[in-house]
């Protein structure tokens, strides 16, 4: 029977590096093999899917019919996407029309195909009237009446007949959306506000859709709801997986800096919970400013400008909402904790902001090395940028608010800093610097790690897990993980390829880290 290593064993191992070593080439090995594997497995369903495609989509039930009329998509029955605004535009080719076109020839329905004629034609005044004389009482009448009063610029029109349809019909979610979207636009803050307090059209919206009438209405506890209800959705998502996995990594690391780590992961899970609390906050603080015209980043604005947002809009809100977050641990802390506590507390606020906007970029990279890169460059910057300015504040606090301008002075070359990281990698004008951002991590980390380091508990340091370790093959399942789910859905050439260059290039960034960590 085969037997697991003791504690005393996965320590030493951790320290070894010719185990880790070892360890990281079998890993990729297997990888490999399991990629080119999986590779050979994808085509066949690839060409399945391909097949579906070209052989032409036929629409199932008259709700996926409706979708491809008025978006050119086949959303499901209950989809809670699209108003009027996203009807395509007049004259506009429907990608499905001979699809629309046979399933009206099999299942003829006089509304659809009047509201369709109407769509496809310049001038919807005859399909407008023969709508008008159906019975109103009709599911779809006034919802088609609406879109075609819409498209012909007769805005207070559709509203009326979008509200009709609203009233009448539990499951006119897409007419409530066109409602709303239309009160909107005419500026109707009390038919707003009237609209936002039923029920109804709220859970015709996902949670995301509903900020930016909330905020102009200035329905700012249902903003908050709302805010709260798309922050708890993304933890129902797969993305989860690859935002715990590289937020677990940074969190055992940095609690390998403490005597008797297990003691410390209570609280350390305290600060974890704060910092996603920060990057809630953020999230309802960016919709408030977006709605009343705060800064906005401008493609076309002077580099100057375009900096003095991410300098302003982006790096000061962060990491003031972050040490606001951190700052009740800082005032419980002021008297009997230890620098390295401080440290290591205040990284770990970062690191749960870090954890709660990784799971938007995950969604963006799905199937990318989205996780590996922001594993060193997000996830550091954010846990050393608050772990800094945390620490800073600690002292301050500690010394009864004495050394009150060095705390200034580091927050706000934190804010300087976390301004230049954006800037290189979305700044036009220093679009040429953007491969040093991993060289400023790098140095930002250092700030954070040499007072950790000179800090750390060293008491039974060689009787805890290295930093190293955890680090090392923590990257190596999580880049193999990555690759070999890559390899099922792309050629196997695409993910090694994608696979050795995402690695590649963050070599110089990781051995940065490993040299923190070496001696450990």
């Amino acid at each position: 029977m085969m037997r697991l290593p003791t504690r005393q064993n996965l320590v030493r191992y951790s320290r070894d590096r010719g185990v880790l070593l070892r360890s990281s080439l079998v890993l990729v090995a297997v990888a490999t093999a399991l990629a080119f594997l999986a590779s050979l497995i994808a085509p066949a369903e690839h060409s399945r899917l391909h097949e579906r495609a070209v052989s032409g989509f036929a629409p199932e039930g008259k709700s996926a019919l409706i979708s491809l009329i008025r978006f050119g998509l086949p959303l499901e029955a209950g989809s809670r996407v699209g108003n009027c605004a996203r009807l395509l535009d007049e004259g506009e080719q429907n990608p499905f029309a001979p699809a629309i076109e046979a399933a009206l020839a099999k299942e003829p329905d006089e509304l659809i195909e009047i509201w369709w004629r109407g769509l496809q034609e310049g001038n919807a005044t005859e399909a407008i009237a023969r709508l008008e004389s159906a019975d109103a009482e009709l599911r779809h009448r006034n919802e088609f009446l609406a879109d075609l009063k819409y498209r012909s610029s007769d805005a207070g029109g559709a509203l009326r007949h979008y509200l009709a349809e609203a009233e009448r019909f539990e499951a006119a979610s897409y007419a409530r959306r066109s409602a709303l979207f239309l009160a909107r636009l005419g500026e109707d803050k009390t038919l707003v506000r009237e609209l936002l307090d039923d029920a109804s059209v709220r859970r015709a919206f996902a949670p995301s859709d509903l900020f930016s009438y909330q905020a102009y209405a200035g329905d700012y506890v249902g903003l908050a709801r709302s805010v709260l209800l798309s922050e708890a959705r993304s933890f129902g998502t797969i993305y989860l997986i690859p935002a715990l996995f590289t937020a677990a990594i940074w969190f055992f690391i940095l609690l390998a800096f403490r005597e008797h780590p297990a003691r410390h992961v209570a609280r350390a899970l305290v600060a974890f919970a704060l910092g996603v609390v920060s990057a809630v906050l953020t999230l309802y603080l960016v919709v408030l400013q977006q709605e009343r015209g705060g800064p906005e980043f401008h493609p076309d604005d002077s580099a100057l400008a375009q900096f003095v947002f991410f300098l302003s809009g982006v790096a000061l809100r962060e990491e003031s909402l972050k040490l606001l977050c951190f700052f009740p641990l800082a005032l419980a802390l002021r008297r009997r904790g230890s620098p390295v506590e401080a440290l290591v507390l205040a990284g770990m606020v970062g690191l749960g902001f870090a954890f709660q906007e990784n799971l938007l970029y995950f969604e963006a990279g799905s199937g990318t090395f989205t996780a590996w890169l922001r594993l060193l460059t997000a996830n550091a910057l954010h846990f050393s940028l608050t772990g800094v300015a945390g620490w800073y504040l600690w002292k301050m606090l500690r010394r009864s608010m004495r050394g009150w301008e060095e705390f200034l002075l580091a927050f706000l070359a934190v804010v300087f800093a976390h301004a230049l990281y954006n800037a290189l990698l979305a700044m036009p004008a220093l679009s040429a610097y953007a491969p040093l951002s991993p060289i400023w991590v790098a140095v930002i980390a250092y700030q954070y790690f040499d007072p950790l380091r000179q800090h750390m508990e060293t008491a039974g340091q060689h009787q805890r897990l290295s930093p190293l370790g955890i680090f090392i093959l923590g990257s190596v399942i999580l880049t193999c993980t990555i690759f070999v789910g890559s390899a099922m859905v792309e050629p196997f050439r695409f993910a090694l390829g994608a696979f050795v260059s995402s690695v590649a290039a963050m070599i110089p960034l990781a051995f940065a880290f490993i040299s923190r960590f070496r001696d450990l």
